[in-house]
């Protein structure tokens, strides 16, 4: 009989610890307000600076939401001396309320490509949000980078990944809030 009331209050704590983590996971968002944003309809082109790229674009309303259409450029300041390559990356673009909340988000992965004057990545992104709400929308964008050595990739194999030690993982984007 024990047993049989461990096993029911068991079976009633597990129930309540589901049910808890599922209201949680209800109440999460993802947010971008601690990137910086700019309007998501742009007359002239805007500019955005992050710690490791620089986003060049313009915004203009479409009949699927908002068209993005620019460039990342690399900001190679910070980086480590040696990194001289892009060796993968991935942009984000989230269209986002004012208080940050993101209401819908594009992601593009690009190959690899060596850093110097004129490396810049084009992009475009279709960010459509939620119903046909209009609203005080802007745009964060967000980046997954890892960088390398042209001389270190050489020595290994050139067409192969990057050597172990010879990279380094930069990035910035949007963070799931409970």
């Amino acid at each position: 009989m024990d047993a049989l009331r461990c096993s029911r209050r068991a079976a009633v704590a597990l129930a309540g610890g589901l049910l808890l983590a599922a209201g949680l996971m209800g109440c999460a968002r993802t947010t971008v307000s601690h990137l910086e944003s700019r309007p998501a309809v742009t007359a002239a082109p805007a500019s955005l600076t992050m710690k490791y790229f620089r986003f060049e674009f313009t915004g203009k309303p479409s009949d699927a939401g908002y068209v993005l259409r620019g460039r990342a450029v690399p900001v190679p300041d910070d980086l480590p001396p040696w990194c001289d390559r892009l060796e993968e990356l991935t942009l984000s673009a989230y269209l986002r309320d004012p208080s940050g909340t993101v209401l819908s988000t594009a992601e593009k992965r690009y190959p690899g490509m060596n850093l110097g004057d004129g490396a810049a990545v084009p992009f475009e992104f279709t960010l459509s949000p939620e119903g046909d709400e209009p609203g005080n929308y802007g745009i964060s964008f967000g980046y997954k980078a890892v960088f390398g050595s042209k001389a270190a990739r050489g020595a290994v194999s050139p067409g192969g990944p990057p050597p172990a030690g010879a990279v380094f993982f930069a990035g910035e984007g949007a963070v799931r809030m409970q």
